[in-house]
This record gives C-alpha cells, structure tokens and sequence, in this order.
C-alpha cells in the first residue's frame, strides 16, 4: 500500500511517502521558503529556460546565463553542439539536474514537456513506448497513442514518449486520457514558443511543478492524507489535472480540529530526524556511517556493539544482511545520489557476498530512480550508482558549521590555547606595553577560567603582559578572540 502524507501549517509544509507503513521518501520547505511548491532556491527540474550562450569550450561544455547566480551548462552530444549553440545566442533550454555543490544547473537544448501518461518531445517525428509497457497491452497503447498524434491538429509541434504509468489505465478509458493530456500539453508548448519568439530575453519561459506536484504526477498512491484545508484544496486541484474523476485516488483531509500534527500522529518526526545524523543504527548493535561529499557518498558498515554469530565470518555476514535491507531504505530518505561507495564487513565466502548483493539489489528495485550496483571489488567495497536530479536531504537543508567551516570538526583544547598564545606574542609586538583581554564565548569560559587560565597565565608572564578573561556579550562566530585594553602602568 503506497501512501502521500502532506503537513501544512503556518511556516512549514512537508510530505512523506508511505510503501506499506514505512517511510520511504519525505520533502520539506519551511521558514520564508514555506508554500505549497515545496521548492528550493536555484532552477528547478523539467523547467525551461530562455539562456544566453556567454561561453562554449569544443567538446566539453557550452555555458548559459539562465538569471541564475550560477552559470548553467549544457554537454556535448555524440555529434558535438548543435548549430545554435554559438555565444551571445538565446536558446531554449530544459534543466536537466538542479544545482549541485559548485556545479551550475545542468541544461539540454531538447525541451520537453512532462505529464502523467505522455511527455511531449517537441520537433520529434514519432512516438516512443517505455520499454516497460508489455504484452498486449503495448500495442493497444501504440495502436491509440498514434491515433491520439495522427487526428490532432498540431501534431506538427513533436511526438510523445508514452510514459510506464499509462498501462494503469483500464482499456476503456486510454484514448480518452491521453487526448486530453495532449490537448494540455500541446497547450504548453504553444505558449512557451510564442513566449519565446516574441520576446528573447533572459528568463524562466516555463517553472516546472515542484516536488509535491511531481510526486502526484508521477506515483500511484491508495490515499493521500492531507493536513490544512488550503493544502486539501490544493492537492484536490492537482487530482482534477492529472488523474480525472475516474483514476483520482482516495483524499482525506486529516484532523480537523488542528490539535496535533500529522507527522507525529504517524511517528514520522523521529525517522526524519534520523535521516540526518551521520549514524544509523541497525537491529543488531551494528551501524551506518554515512560521509557525504561532493562527488560521492562513503557509507561505513560498522559492527559495533554486535555480539550474536558463531565466528566472524558469521557476525560479519549478519551485520552485513541488516545493512544491505537499511541501504535502499536510507538511500531514498537522505536523498543520496551519484557514487556511492559501500564498506561491507570482510566476507570471505563468495555465496555470502552474493546474497548481499542480490539483497541490495532488490531492495533498489522500488526506487523510482535508476540505479546500477557493482560487483564487490578485490578490496571489499561496493558501489551503487544512482541518479542524481537534486541535492541531498542534508545538503539542502544545513549549512556550513560557521566553526569548523564545513570540516565537521573544531579545533580541541590544544589547538585553541597554541593559537591565543600566538595572537597575543602577535600583540605583544603591535601594540607593546598595554594590557590584552581575551573574550570566550558562554561554551568555553570554562577552559579559560579553569585549566586553560594556568596555561594563558603561564605565557602572560613569559611574554610579559597581562591578560584579563571575560566573557563574549555579543554573539560571535568564533570561540575566542583578543581586543587591545589600556596601556599598563
């Protein structure tokens, strides 16, 4: 039973994905960000863009000012850059992947329009059936699907790629629906071609519905459980769009009386919350340590506190068998995509290494987006491809640590007494004969009034100044800092 569960309230908006009672995906926007689009900052994928081509590089990348902070880009195809693509042109252009760590949105000169069934390829000469569609049921989805093309009146604007989704649909029911979804986007491209032909300025030509919407768009859901009538309204709207009268799944509106939340009346904060620390326990004792960086993603399966197996080998693969069921699971949630790199247990049986990596394997069969797992290598180590559209649940909603500046780590006791030390032999030389004032923030008085206060007495006297310890009025980014008082006496 697949679910969508969707929390809006004043200053936040969230939605989680349910597959038979486990939490398999969630999205939040919150704060200033807050409303139902659920968007991020940045261009958003499947939308399309008027782009000016400011610099292309022969077989590598074509550069475009999208009004981004950030330069988009398009890649080469087998056969180079197409003609257009010449600097100080404006083209139309579909982002492809969102912005990704320092990398600009990545774009395709081959805009197409996204809908439930069908995806509108403009310029195109024939339909495309997905390879998934089987059976009978494919040919009476080509069988209609060119008919849908052949009597419609701009047919000459592309064909369709017909999406997995359409052979949901009950037989009676197709030529109908997919009609109507290409009058709709027919109707889109319409308008972004004269958008773009009267007037080729620098902009967003087309915004593409964001998470919540595509989650609508591109799922099939038993229920949808919404929280706040506005939300309810809203996602009643998107059923009428994508799904008619017939198809629309079961909307309920959850807690009228507005005395709890809808995540926590279904136990999904902790699970959330979760996502986001670098540990993940298993049943076992044993844990996950997820390292995420810009290019990849190292996992760690770790041991821990397991006790239970006859050997090592035993335990090994036990902890290993836990890991590989979570993986999938905590993949989807964290949002992780790229390279991702996996350090099981040492196994030394071949048969055991294959069950993992066939229970790997399986549990990825339900994830929407395509992934590709490797063969352990000589060193024990696993990898997973997956694609990768947008940032990861902890890229997208933290920051840099303004102590460590995004290290993950701060300085110890040490390192902190040696750079004061330094700073005041620094200002001992600058500004000779006056007293120095050392300022600590609340967490660290502590160190500088106990056993730090001996060591910083200590170089005082050897430098032969004197320094007094108060503590930081003002809220600051760093743990100390130094400020010249009087001139001693």
């Amino acid at each position: 039973m697949r679910q969508l569960f969707i929390e809006d309230i004043p200053g936040s908006l969230r939605a989680g994905v349910t597959e038979d009672g486990v939490l398999s995906e969630f999205y939040i926007s919150s704060g200033f960000s807050g409303d139902l689009s659920c968007s991020g900052a940045g261009p958003r994928r499947g939308s399309v863009y008027a782009g000016k081509i400011t610099r292309v590089i022969p077989g590598l990348a074509a550069f475009l000012d999208i009004g981004d902070t950030r330069a988009a880009y398009l890649e080469p195809g087998k056969n180079g850059f197409p003609p257009q693509v010449t600097p100080g042109n404006v083209i139309p252009a579909l982002a492809e992947r969102e912005r990704l760590g320092s990398k600009g949105a990545r774009l395709s000169s081959d805009p197409v329009i996204t809908g439930r069934y069908l995806v509108l390829r403009p310029g195109s000469l024939e339909n495309r059936i997905s390879p998934r569609i089987t059976g009978e049921h494919r040919n009476l989805i080509t069988e209609i699907a060119h008919r849908v093309v052949d009597n419609h009146v701009h047919k000459s604007l592309g064909h369709f790629t017909v999406r997995t989704m359409t052979q949901v649909i009950p037989e009676g029911l197709l030529e109908k629906t997919l009609r109507k979804e290409a009058d709709r986007l027919y109707g889109m491209w319409l308008d972004i071609r004269e958008s773009f032909r009267n007037d080729k300025k620098i902009r967003c030509l087309y915004e593409a519905p964001g998470p919540i919407e595509c989650l609508v768009r591109d799922s099939s859901f038993d229920t949808i459980i919404v929280s706040g009538a506005r939300a309810f309204s809203a996602m009643s709207d998107l059923l009428d769009r994508y799904f008619g009268e017939e198809l629309r799944p079961e909307l309920r509106l959850f807690g009228e009386d507005n005395r709890q939340l809808l995540f926590d009346h279904y136990g999904f904060e902790a699970e959330i919350r979760q996502s986001f620390q670098r540990q993940y326990r298993l049943p076992s004792g044993g844990e996950l340590v997820f390292d995420e960086a810009e290019a990849l993603t190292a996992v760690d399966v770790n041991s821990g506190s397991q006790v239970t197996g006859s050997s090592d080998e035993e335990k090994a693969f036990l902890v290993n068998r836990e890991a590989a069921l979570a993986l999938p699971v905590q993949i989807r949630l964290r949002g992780l995509g790229g390279i991702i790199a996996v350090d099981f247990l040492n196994m030394r049986s071949p048969s055991r290494r294959m069950e993992i990596l066939s229970l790997l394997r399986d549990g990825l069969k339900s994830d929407p987006l395509v992934s590709r797992v490797t063969e352990f290598s000589e060193l024990g180590l696993l990898e997973i491809s997956r694609m990768r559209v947008r940032k990861s649940q902890l890229a997208e909603h933290s920051q840099e640590c303004p102590r460590c500046r995004g290290r993950g780590s701060v300085p110890n006791t040490d390192m902190i007494l040696g750079d004061i030390a330094r700073e005041l032999f620094r200002r001992r030389a600058a500004h000779p004969g006056y007293q120095q004032v050392l300022l600590g923030d609340a967490a660290h008085m502590e160190l500088f009034r106990g056993s730090g206060q001996v060591f910083i007495n200590r170089v005082a006297a050897a430098l032969g100044i004197t320094v007094s310890v108060r503590e930081m009025t003002m809220e600051s980014r760093e743990p100390w800092g130094i400020i010249t008082g009087e001139k001693m006496v």
